[in-house]
This record gives C-alpha cells, sequence and structure tokens, in this order.
C-alpha cells in the first residue's frame, strides 16, 4: 500500500511541475500573440544551469538590439579579464624643477588612467575632497608657485570620447557622456532651470560644476508634464549647447542633467582654481595636452616626477553601480579598459573586439553577435537570446559567479529591477539587467525557482507597439513563471 502512495505522490508532483513549465510556455505564447506586438521581434531562451537542460525557447537565435543587457556582456567580460580587484590610477606629477624661492620651473600633470568614477559623487567616501587633496599635495611639495600650468591628460584613452554609432539626440545628455581618458564628475553637470507658465521659456539659473567657455542656448519651454521632457545637443569638445523639449510648468529649480564637453580640462581647470585659490601663482591657464599636441612646451611623460597615485574602487565595485543603475559612462569606460588590457588601446573597436573574440574563445557561437560599444546605447549592438545565456552560463561555471552576481539588481528589491515583480514569486528570486529605449525592451540574467534550480534566461523584445511601461508588465509576467516553475 505504501509502494502505491509513494508512486502516485510521486506522478502528483511531476504533474505539478510539468504544469509549471507548461504555464511559462503558454505564456510566452500569449505574450507573442500580444496585439501590442504584432509588428515585434522577439527572442526568449530559458536554460537550467544545474542540469543543462533548455526549459523553453522561441526565436533564440534570432539576432536582436539588446539596450542595456550588452552592460552583462561587458562587465562579465571585463570581471573575466581583468578580475573583481583591479583598480584604476590617476597620477599628480610635476615636471621641470622646484628653485629654492618655491618656485616650480614646469608645469603641473593630471595623467588619466581611465577611472570613470573619479570626482563621482557615488564615491564621494572613497576619494574625499580630490581636488582639495590635490592642491595639498602640490602645496607639499614645497611650491608657492608655476610658471607653467595645469595640464589634464587624457591620452590613455582614444580622443575620440564617443563611440561612432551613437545618435546625434544623445550625446549633450548625460546618458550620452562618452569616456575620457581623465573623465571627472562622471562627466555630467548639472543644469537648473526656472519655469513659468504653460508655453513660457525658462531660464538656466545655474550650472554645476561651472564649465568655463560653455555657453547655452536655452529653448525650453514651461509644459503641461510631470516629466523631464528637454533634450541637450552638443557633441565632445563642442563648448557651445543647445537646449530643447519642455519642463513642468511653475518650477522654481528643476534639474536636468547633460555631458560635460572636455572632462580633462575641466579637471585642470578646477585644480588650476583650488591652486589660485590658495594662493599660489600661475603663469599660464590650464589646459589639456590634446590642446597642446601642436604646440612645444609639453614635457615627455619620463620626465615627469610623480605627485602623488589615486587609485580606484575595486572594479568589482565599478561593476555593482554599471550593472546595478545602468551607468552608460561606466561600462564605456570598462570597455575601453578591455581594449587596453587585450591590445594596449583605450578605445572602442578594439575593446569590442577584445571581447568578442574572448566569448568565441571560450566556445561561445559567435554568429550574429555583433558589439558596437559597452552600454548598449548603439542600435548596432546585435546579439541573440542564447548568446546571452551562454555568457550567463559561462559565468555560472566561474570561480567570479558570485561576484557577478551580486552585481545584479534583484526584482522588488534593488536598482532597477526594484519595482518588477514586487508582491510575486520574482520579487528576491530573480537577478538581472534590463534594458530599455525607445521600442526595446529587455532582460537577462538568473532565476532561482521554487524548488532551487538555477536558470539563466534572456527575453528580448524589439519594436512594440506600446510604452516601455506597458511593454514592462507584460515582460514581467515571464519572470514570475520563470520563479514559479517547480520541475
Amino acid at each position: 500500500m505504501k509502494k502505491w502512495l509513494l508512486i502516485i505522490a510521486c506522478w502528483s508532483s511531476s504533474l505539478i511541475q510539468a504544469q509549471t513549465v507548461k504555464a511559462l510556455r503558454d505564456a510566452i505564447q500569449v505574450l507573442v500573440a500580444d496585439d501590442d506586438l504584432k509588428n515585434a521581434s522577439v527572442g526568449f531562451y530559458a536554460l537550467d544551469l544545474d542540469s543543462n537542460k533548455i526549459i523553453s525557447g522561441i526565436s533564440s537565435n534570432k539576432t536582436l538590439v539588446p539596450a542595456s543587457t550588452m552592460k552583462l556582456v561587458t562587465t562579465a567580460t571585463a570581471l573575466e579579464m581583468m578580475g573583481s580587484g583591479k583598480r584604476f590610477s590617476t597620477f599628480l606629477k610635476y615636471s621641470g624643477e622646484i628653485d629654492t624661492n618655491c618656485v616650480l620651473h614646469g608645469n603641473i600633470y593630471i595623467v588619466g588612467g581611465g577611472d570613470p568614477c573619479l570626482g563621482s559623487p557615488k564615491f564621494d567616501s572613497h576619494y574625499g575632497d580630490l581636488i582639495g587633496n590635490w592642491a595639498e599635495e602640490v602645496r607639499q611639495q614645497g611650491i608657492d608657485s608655476i610658471d607653467g600650468r595645469v595640464i589634464g591628460d587624457a591620452t590613455i584613452f582614444n580622443e575620440q570620447m564617443i563611440p561612432s554609432t551613437w545618435i546625434w539626440g544623445d550625446l549633450g545628455n548625460y546618458y550620452g557622456a562618452g569616456p575620457c581618458g581623465l573623465s571627472i564628475h562622471e562627466n555630467m553637470c548639472e543644469l537648473t532651470l526656472q519655469s513659468g507658465k504653460k508655453g513660457d521659456t525658462t531660464v538656466i539659473s545655474c550650472v554645476n560644476p561651472y564649465i568655463p567657455d560653455m555657453t547655452i542656448d536655452n529653448y525650453v519651454k514651461g509644459m503641461i508634464t510631470d516629466d523631464d521632457e528637454s533634450y541637450i545637443l552638443g557633441g565632445p569638445y563642442q563648448q557651445k549647447r543647445v537646449i530643447k523639449g519642455g519642463i513642468p510648468v511653475n518650477q522654481e529649480e528643476f534639474s536636468v542633467r547633460g555631458s560635460i564637453p572636455d572632462p580633462a580640462y575641466l579637471a585642470a581647470f578646477e585644480l588650476d582654481m583650488e591652486l589660485r585659490m590658495n594662493g599660489m601663482k600661475i603663469a599660464r591657464s590650464a589646459t589639456t595636452i590634446r590642446k597642446l599636441k601642436n604646440e612645444e612646451g609639453v614635457e615627455d611623460d619620463s620626465q615627469r616626477h610623480i605627485i602623488k597615485t589615486t587609485y580606484s574602487p575595486r572594479l568589482s565595485s565599478i561593476i555593482e553601480m554599471t550593472n546595478m543603475y545602468s551607468i552608460n559612462l561606466y561600462a564605456e569606460h570598462i570597455m575601453n579598459q578591455i581594449g587596453l588590457f587585450k591590445y594596449g588601446s583605450g578605445d572602442t573597436g578594439s575593446g569590442t573586439q577584445a571581447t568578442t573574440e574572448f566569448w568565441k574563445g571560450r566556445g561561445l557561437d559567435t554568429d550574429g553577435f555583433y558589439v558596437y560599444d559597452g552600454s548598449g546605447l548603439s542600435r548596432f549592438n546585435a546579439v541573440t537570446p542564447r548568446q546571452l545565456v551562454g555568457i550567463l552560463a559561462l559565468l555560472y561555471e566561474s570561480k567570479n559567479y558570485k561576484i557577478f552576481l551580486s552585481t545584479l539588481p534583484v526584482a522588488g528589491k534593488s536598482g532597477t529591477l526594484r519595482n518588477v515583480g514586487k508582491g510575486t514569486a520574482a520579487s528576491g528570486k530573480v537577478r538581472a539587467k534590463s534594458g530599455t529605449m525607445t521600442r526595446v525592451k529587455s532582460y537577462a540574467g538568473y532565476v532561482t525557482t521554487k524548488n532551487k534550480r538555477n536558470i539563466a534566461f534572456a527575453l528580448i523584445v524589439n519594436n512594440h507597439n506600446c510604452s516601455a511601461y506597458e511593454m514592462k508588465k507584460k515582460m514581467e509576467k515571464i519572470m514570475v513563471k520563470l520563479a514559479e516553475i517547480n520541475d
């Protein structure tokens, strides 16, 4: 009798388990048949990492635009290549000689090491008063006047800064800030605007930090909206910016974030101003190696003496910020660092090539794997759901897996997934990266199921006809069904 009861119990359990997988597959079919997706391309793939069995898939080999889930590829590559403890160094140096009258007959150099976090408010406790500390270090050398100048050196990275496939409309905005060898303040400035009634022009009351020589043509108007509908136009090294669109009416202090035209120059300028305010005499104004490259008087790095080395946080901490809050600038810096590490060239092209070759060498099928930047902002990026899951599966077998997993937002709890799956089986059980751009929505990451199985998944939708919020709610149902699997 007991034997028959055991058989019946096992049969009943298997039936329930099979039903949970069937519910997932049914939910996928419902999503694909949704009228808002009648013009869309949908790709999905889910793999049981413990058994290496496919849970479900549809158009899993279809190449699609991934948006910010591309950051998973970038951060996973960097972690595997360089290790979690990697740090990036910024050097404060001087050239020439200091005479008995405390005059430096030479220049002060800030030599960037491609640190994306330098001066970031997110790492205030790490850097402290960065510029003030640097100024004090210069004074400690016994210098009270400089007959040269402060020079920013960003040559560790390519001068171009932005990936060539980014669109013009993104570049002046904070999320379109490009990686600089000497970045500062996340290459981001904040504009404070005042608005009146509907249709009235607005006034820019403050720009923080102050950016010398930058001018802004303001065409922003007050609108009946709750959102920031403004956008800034302007590329790297272009001091003239144009801001258009609208902000909510009757605002005394409405913040809009933009990119900094020349981060290396701003870093040099800020140190120059700090030194002058502390009473130091400086003969010439701040500048950069880029501006001086056709002029004389720039010493080779071998002729410079180190005053102080400023180290970045550990790579694992930078990756956590990148994935948790989807910071494009950090991802692009990481991609350049990949190129620098592999080929000695800090540029997007070297980084993307190294990334593709790395995963190909690990056995990933890279047909249809197109990497054009590190953040996913480029619409030239294209990957398949199976490839994203393939990379996640390889990380699952790596010594870096737990570190990588800890950098991902948790559904219903943290980061860009804090409002996904609240009060459902997905809450606390899905760790994933989201991706959003116009007509693109994606999720990829890991799920711990009800019976403690570990699943890697990727779900990408291109060219949906509904809002990003509505698309999120539709895709959320798939993540819930993944978490409910009991097979």
